[in-house]
């Protein structure tokens, strides 16, 4: 299992880990990369605005990844297979993504990117896993 590095926040929060299992993956190269929101500000392309963000080997199916000291509260989470490891969401020229996406809560993803609403999820004592599975539009 692989974990986001703890914060320097009190012992209060250590056991708040939330767990994202992220399944699906077509193949285990390259990276995934997973942006988590605390709200529609920034949701879901700047990641300057999530709580958390990080990048983590696809080396296992399903993977999963701790975010440790995680306050309780309402959340939104993006996750995108990086398979050529350039940094990026590559699209083709109709704009469909050629890599890898995935959310929260698994809505569909046909008509763009689900509203941070569609998305978000409670996380709460007793809820520390959520399981993204990817969807990849095209093959």
């Amino acid at each position: 299992m692989t974990s986001l590095p703890r914060s320097s926040a009190a012992a209060t929060l250590a056991d708040r880990t939330l767990v994202l299992r992220i399944d699906g993956l077509r193949n285990l190269k390259g990276q995934i990369h997973l942006a988590v929101f605390s709200s529609a500000e920034g949701y879901p392309k700047d990641i300057r605005k999530a709580v958390r963000s990080g990048s983590f080997d696809a080396d296992e199916n399903p993977l999963e990844i701790e975010l440790p000291d995680l306050p309780y509260g309402k959340y939104a989470v993006t996750v995108h297979h990086d398979e050529n490891m350039d940094g990026e969401l590559n699209f083709n020229l109709l704009g469909i993504p050629t890599e890898g996406i995935g959310f929260s809560g698994n809505p569909p993803i046909w008509h763009g990117a689900p509203s941070f609403e569609k998305a978000a999820f409670e996380f709460r004592e007793g809820h520390p896993i959520v399981t993204i599975t990817m969807k990849y539009l095209l093959k």
